[in-house]
């Protein structure tokens, strides 16, 4: 099951870089779910697990009706994960959707430093939690993030913490790095709890 991309470096920075410079070669204005994805690359579930959540994490994630749209992306790549295979579908429907270039690209930059910051903070470790039963085990709890991550987007700010605990996972997944997935656990039991507190 393949999980990198020579087109999107394991580095957070330069996959954020990678992702400006796509806004920035598009001729229309206007980037689609269709050529994010071939941009990325359909066999590699690290990025396009990383690059949809990211999107909903930065500025760019603020654009209406976006996040619904990450969401459901990042439901389809968990599925795939869980059903082995080795690419992921995408909906005509959901790849023709598209997002303006030029909002993305500045969400995007602002979102950079941050990158960097994470940047340093990766590495090779706990390795065990990121392969085998427990990456089986990532996937099914990023697709119930995903599924309840359009709940939490009715309240302010409400899909960040489900979304920078699916970053966390991708992260962890590309990296190698089991303490950022105990990270992203913990992200998605905070989120866990904020959802019962809404529901009562």
């Amino acid at each position: 099951m393949p999980d990198s991309n020579p087109a999107v470096h394991h580095d957070l920075e330069d996959v954020v870089n990678y992702l400006i410079e796509c806004c920035i070669k598009d001729a229309d204005g206007r980037l689609s779910v269709d050529e994010l994805m071939d941009a990325i690359g359909q066999r590699t579930f690290g990025p396009l697990l990383l690059v949809p959540s990211l999107i909903a994490v930065s500025p760019v994630g603020a654009i209406p009706g976006l996040p619904l749209f990450t969401s459901i992306v990042i439901v389809l790549v968990a599925t795939a994960i869980l059903l082995h295979h080795d690419h992921v579908w995408i909906p005509r429907w959901l790849g023709r959707r598209s997002v303006d270039a030029g909002k993305m690209e500045r969400g995007l930059t602002k979102f950079r430093p941050v990158a960097r910051f994470i940047d340093h903070l990766l590495m090779p470790r706990l390795t065990w939690l990121t392969w085998g039963p427990f990456f089986y085990l990532i996937a099914v709890v990023v697709l119930l993030i995903g599924l309840v991550t359009p709940i939490l987007e009715l309240v302010p700010l409400g899909g960040i913490p489900p979304n920078a605990a699916v970053v966390a996972f991708s992260l962890a997944i590309i990296a190698k790095d089991g303490l950022w997935a105990l990270i992203a656990f913990a992200f998605t039991i905070a989120s866990g709890a904020w959802l019962v507190q809404l529901a009562f």
